[in-house]
C-alpha cells in the first residue's frame, strides 16, 4: 500500500483534471481543497517540480493556501535572480518579525550598500583573516572527536555543531551557548505558518525568542566594540565599511546576525549530515576521502590549504547538487515580464527552482546518479548556475565560502578521526536509507542513525 505522500503524488500526477489557464499560463492540476499544492512540496519538492514541468511545461501556476504562485523552470527562471525587474522586498512584508529588514529582503541601493559593507569578512581571505576558519576547525574537531560508536543521529550532531560555529564566530562564550541555543530554537518557530499570538503559541514563543536574541546581540556588539583585538566575524563586521565609507548600524548588524544564524546553520548542517549518510552507504567514497584526509597535515584554514582537499570539495559539491537544502526561492515582478513566451503581470509572485538546476541533464549527465568525479580536475570554478543552490545575482548567498570551508573541514575531520580510531561509518541496523524531503529545509530525518564500526 502506498504511504500518504505517495497517494498525494498519485492524485496530482495521475489526476484526470483538465489543465486550465490563468493569464494564458497552465494551472497545475491536482490542487487540494484549501491548501492547494502546498502538501506536495513536503515530500521531495524537486521531484514535484520536475514532474510538474514534464506534465504542463516550464511555466505554471500553483495554488498555495488561497494564493497563486508562478513557477518558472529553466534558464528564464535563473535569469530572474539576476535582473532588476524582480525584487525581494515582498519577503519582509510577508514575514516582518522573522526575516525583518535584512539582506534577504532588500533591493537596489539599500541592498547594495549593506552588501558592500558585509561581504569582505565572508570572502575566503576574510574568513582566514578574522579567524573564523580557525574557529570553525576547532569546533568541528571537538564535535567529531565525541561521536559515539553506538547508533546516533548525525543531523542532531551537525545542527549543534553548525550553530555553535555561527555563535562562536560572533564572539559568544562557550558558557553562554546553551542559552543562545535555547532562545534561537524558540525564534525559528516564527518560520511556521501558525501566527495566532496566544500564550505558548509558536508565534508568541518566536517573538520572545527574537526579543532575547536582539537584546543579547546588542550587548554582544557593545562588548565587541571595546575589544579591538577580538577575533571572529562579528569583530570583522564592526570594522567593515560600505562603498561610501559608512559603518554598519547596530540595527543592521542585529537584523543580519539573526539571518546569519538562520541561513548559516540549518543549511550547512543539512549538507554535512547528507555527506555522512552518503559515505556510510558508499565504502569506495569513504576510502578515497580517508586517504586524502589522512595525508593532509590537518584541517584547511585558508584558501591555499583548501586546495589540498579536492576530493572533500568534490563531495561537498555533489552532495549539495543532489541534496540541496533549499528547493526554491522567491521574487516578485516589479513590472510586466515575458517568460517562456508568456506575459507575466507586474506584482506576480514567482518561484525560482534553485534546487532543481542540479538535475538538469544538459549540465549534469545522468543527474540522478551520485558522481563526485564530476567536480574533479576542473580548471575553472563552478559556473553561476552550477552553484544555483546558493541563489544567484545580487542575492547570492553571502555565506557560500563559509559553508564551503565548513563542509570540507567536516568531511576531513570525520575521516581523520575515524581513521585514528580504526572505524568507518555505516547506517545503523534497521535504518532505511533516507529520502530527500523539505520541512522546510531538505535535511535528512533526525531518526536516520549512523553507526561507527571497525574498519
Amino acid at each position: 500500500m502506498p504511504g500518504p505522500m505517495q497517494a498525494l503524488k498519485n492524485l496530482l500526477f495521475r489526476s484526470p483534471e483538465k489543465v486550465t489557464l490563468r493569464e494564458g499560463i497552465p494551472i497545475l492540476p491536482g490542487a487540494l481543497p484549501v491548501v492547494g499544492h502546498a502538501l506536495y512540496t513536503l515530500g521531495n519538492a524537486i521531484t514535484f517540480l520536475r514532474n510538474a514541468e514534464a506534465r504542463v511545461g516550464p511555466l505554471f501556476w500553483t495554488r498555495n493556501i488561497g494564493m497563486f504562485t508562478l513557477v518558472c523552470m529553466g534558464e528564464p527562471g535563473f535569469e530572474l535572480l539576476k535582473n532588476k525587474v524582480t525584487g525581494s522586498e515582498f519577503i519582509r512584508e510577508g514575514s516582518p518579525d522573522f526575516i525583518g529588514d535584512s539582506l534577504l529582503s532588500r533591493d537596489g541601493t539599500p541592498h547594495r550598500s549593506l552588501r558592500s559593507a558585509m561581504s569582505g569578512p565572508f570572502t575566503p581571505r576574510g574568513l582566514t583573516a578574522s579567524g573564523a576558519s580557525a574557529i570553525s576547525a576547532e569546533v568541528i574537531e571537538s564535535y567529531v572527536s565525541r561521536f559515539p560508536e553506538q547508533p546516533f543521529s548525525l543531523l542532531a550532531q551537525t545542527q549543534g555543531l553548525a550553530l555553535d560555529i555561527i555563535f562562536r564566530i560572533m564572539g559568544i562564550e562557550a558558557s553562554e551557548m546553551e542559552a543562545w541555543n535555547r532562545h534561537y530554537r524558540e525564534f525559528i518557530l516564527g518560520a511556521l505558518p501558525i501566527k495566532q499570538d496566544l500564550p505558548l503559541s509558536p508565534a508568541r514563543r518566536a517573538r520572545q525568542g527574537r526579543q532575547w536574541l536582539d537584546a543579547s546581540f546588542s550587548r554582544l556588539i557593545s562588548v565587541a566594540r571595546g575589544k579591538p583585538d577580538m577575533q571572529g566575524t562579528l569583530a570583522a563586521l564592526l570594522k567593515a565599511r560600505d562603498e561610501e565609507g559608512r559603518e554598519l548600524s547596530e540595527a543592521d548588524l542585529i537584523q543580519n546576525l539573526r539571518l546569519l544564524a538562520l541561513a548559516g546553520h540549518e543549511t550547512t548542517a543539512s549538507v554535512m549530515a547528507w555527506l555522512g549518510i552518503v559515505l556510510a552507504q558508499k565504502p569506495e567514497l569513504w576510502e578515497q576521502l580517508r586517504t586524502e584526509a589522512v595525508a593532509a597535515p590537518g584541517l584547511p584554514r585558508s584558501p591555499e590549504e583548501l586546495k589540498r582537499h579536492p576530493f572533500a570539495e568534490a563531495l561537498f559539491r555533489e552532495v549539495l547538487r543532489m541534496y540541496p537544502p533549499v528547493s526554491w526561492t522567491g521574487r516578485q515582478a516589479k513590472e510586466d515580464l515575458e517568460l517562456h513566451g508568456k506575459r507575466v503581470p507586474k506584482g506576480t509572485t514567482l518561484l525560482v527552482p534553485i534546487g532543481a538546476y542540479g538535475f538538469d541533464p544538459k549540465l549534469f549527465p545522468e543527474p540522478d546518479r551520485f558522481d563526485a568525479t564530476r567536480w574533479m580536475g576542473r580548471r575553472v570554478p563552478p559556473s553561476a548556475v552550477e552553484t544555483a543552490a546558493f541563489g544567484g545575482g545580487p542575492h547570492f548567498c553571502l555565506g557560500y565560502h563559509l559553508a564551503w570551508v565548513e563542509v570540507v573541514q567536516f568531511a576531513t575531520a570525520f575521516a581523520r578521526e575515524l581513521a585514528r580510531r580504526g572505524l568507518k561509518p555505516q547506517l545503523a541496523p534497521g535504518t532505511t536509507p533516507p529520502k530527500l524531503s523539505y520541512i522546510p529545509f531538505g535535511a535528512p530525518p533526525k531518526k536516520t542513525r549512523l553507526q561507527l564500526v571497525r574498519a
